[in-house]
Parts: structure tokens; C-alpha cells; sequence
């Protein structure tokens, strides 16, 4: 069985992708404007997810000057239906540093976790592309493998 505790970190050419337990509390809670409570909040509820296999969550770390840069989460993940919801906070990045993010979360997806479905809010269009240029077809909020 996947462990989604065993995916971290990646490392890409500009990031470090890693659990939010690895981070101080105080970044953390400035990249995701909330207070210090909820962010440990958030974090604690993050680790448990991850340790009973229902989610990965990382948090980007830029490697040039170490700040965080996203955070990228799949929750519900179910491995019997082979689907999980996607959700993404992306800060200030360029067109090529949003494509290495959808490079490396497309193999995530289809090779490692070879979900057919994601759901998600919202996306970056650089995402969206990735994935409907590869066999998902997009439907409302949900991208599924055709």
C-alpha cells in the first residue's frame, strides 16, 4: 500500500517540497495569513493527516533564498476510488517556476498515485493546462483521467 507519508521531501530545481512540520511556525503563519494558533493549529491537523494516510501536504521552499513559496495539499485522498482534492496557495512566482511545480505534481498524480480523479476550488491555469494537455478532461471542478 502507498504510504503518502514516504513522499517528502522532493526536491526540483528551485524547490524543496516539505511537510509543514519542517518549517517554523512563524513562516508558516506569515505565508498562510493566519495567527500563530490556528497555524499550529493547521500544522498538527496536517501531520495527523498525513501519519493515517488521508493526505500530503508540503509546503515550497524557494532554494535561492528560503522563503516559502506555496503550499500544495491533497486531501481525502482515496486510493479506492483513486481520486483526492487538490488545493493550492501560490505565492509570487513566474511562468516557469509554475510549470516545474506542474511538472513534478503531474507525476505525482499519474505515476506515483495514479489517481484518475482531482477535485479542487480554483487552480493556476498553468496547472489546469498541464494536466488537460495530458488525458484529464476538466469537468466544472474536476479533473478526470479520460
Amino acid at each position: 500500500m502507498i504510504k503518502l507519508k514516504s513522499y517528502r521531501p522532493f526536491i526540483t530545481k528551485n524547490f524543496i517540497w516539505e511537510f509543514p512540520t519542517h518549517f517554523k511556525l512563524k513562516e508558516v503563519s506569515e505565508f498562510i495569513d493566519e495567527d500563530i494558533p490556528r497555524t499550529t493549529e493547521y500544522i498538527s491537523n496536517a501531520a495527523k493527516e498525513i501519519m493515517h494516510n488521508k493526505s500530503v501536504i508540503w509546503l515550497l521552499k524557494n532554494k535561492e533564498n528560503n522563503k516559502i513559496v506555496a503550499l500544495i495539499s491533497f486531501t481525502s485522498v482515496n486510493f479506492i476510488k483513486k481520486s483526492a482534492k487538490l488545493q493550492m496557495i501560490l505565492g509570487d512566482l513566474t511562468s516557469t517556476e509554475k510549470k516545474e511545480i506542474a511538472d513534478r505534481l503531474f507525476i505525482f498524480v499519474d505515476e506515483q498515485l495514479e489517481l484518475n480523479t482531482i477535485h479542487f476550488d480554483r487552480l493556476d491555469e498553468t496547472i489546469l493546462k498541464k494536466f488537460t494537455l495530458n488525458e484529464y478532461n476538466m469537468n466544472k471542478q474536476e479533473l478526470k483521467r479520460s
